[in-house]
């Protein structure tokens, strides 16, 4: 059947070596099969036959509808293409995804883009669909982890633009003038560009609650890390609550920095954490301050707690410096703990 509508020359002899067109489409890898005039099967090589799950005695003649039969909305497009491949065009379906059963048995999802080529006799009219089958798994993988990113980035970017907005709101009401503002502001975006950095650096994975610690306490002392004490397990938060702790941690030390432990020389500071009755709870714990009183007006401070969803803040403003706990869910806050 084949090689009555093949070029002759496709199967002709040259310098002495015969050259079988048949015997090729028939070990190709990826699947081939051909249609008539009237969309009825003539040939399809071993991979279409492994591909689909057929025998050649229940394809041979038959109406290409009749052995894959789909719905009315789902056919008429494909009927078009091959129609379309009858008057000479070059088509191709939408691409797909085929279980391939491998030699040694098991089985591999892969996709495939068919395309189809008309076939035309010596007077030139098509006589025959030509349907090839790419193998486009790479291509459709990388499309679709593309495509995953994207949305990702669209998301986290417009997460980023509702805080920082909210950042700003929240600083203007609280500024003084217009040059505290510039400055708090300013603060705030430089340490939550950091924490982006750190987290696009880590593969999006959340960070320590310890390393967010050290590096803002680490630059609010100016290096100096005899000022204050850490002490917990290798908690790691989640990334939305990696985001709010850095925040967080940010208001606590500058508040520090302008009232409270860091103020003075003999100020220290001393954070301890760990998980009690499934929430994560955090101390900060000031000395050495004498004449803390609470703020006469709400602070960033206050109205951050205020908006993080599932964040208790309690602040005991004593003698010697500012007693704080923080308590968070560990199903919302923690990604994980290690013990060791």
């Amino acid at each position: 059947l084949w090689i009555t509508f093949m070029p002759d020359k496709l199967n002709s002899e040259s310098d002495g070596a015969s050259f079988d067109f048949f015997k090729l489409a028939e070990g190709w890898t990826l699947p081939l099969m051909v249609l008539d005039a009237n969309l009825c099967f003539v040939f399809a090589n071993h991979a279409y036959l492994d591909t689909t799950q057929t025998s050649w005695d229940q394809l041979e003649g038959m109406f290409v509808f009749d052995i894959f039969p789909d719905v009315p909305e789902r056919r008429q497009p494909v009927e078009e293409k091959f129609r379309a491949t009858l008057r000479g065009d070059i088509t191709q379906l939408d691409a797909q995804p085929y279980e391939l059963r491998l030699p040694d048995g098991t089985i591999e999802m892969r996709t495939w883009q068919c395309v189809q080529e008309p076939y035309m006799n010596a007077s030139g009219k098509v006589t025959h669909i030509v349907q090839r089958a790419e193998d486009i798994t790479e291509q459709a993988d990388l499309k679709r982890q593309n495509d995953i990113i994207a949305s990702e980035l669209d998301h986290r970017v417009k997460n980023l633009f509702a805080v920082i907005m909210a950042t700003a709101r929240i600083s203007g009401e609280m500024a003084s003038d217009s040059k505290a503002f510039v400055k708090d502001f300013t603060e705030r975006l430089d340490s939550m560009s950091r924490v982006y950095s750190r987290l696009s650096n880590n593969d999006w994975f959340g960070l320590s609650l310890r390393s967010l610690l050290e590096e803002e306490l680490f630059i609010v002392t100016h290096k100096n890390s005899q000022r204050y004490e850490l002490s917990g397990d290798n908690v790691i938060l989640s990334v939305k609550s990696t985001k709010d702790a850095a925040l967080i941690i940010h208001e606590l030390a500058t508040n520090a920095v302008k009232y409270g432990c860091f103020k003075t020389p003999e100020g220290h500071l001393k954070v301890e954490w760990s998980i009690k009755d499934s929430m994560l709870v955090v101390d900060w714990i000031e000395t050495g301050v004498s004449g803390t009183v609470p703020p006469v007006r709400e602070g960033f401070g206050t109205l951050l707690f205020q908006i993080l969803p599932n964040v208790t803040f309690e602040r005991d403003f004593q003698p010697d410096g500012l007693k704080a706990q923080l308590r968070v869910p560990v199903t919302v806050a923690v990604h994980e703990i290690d013990f060791s």
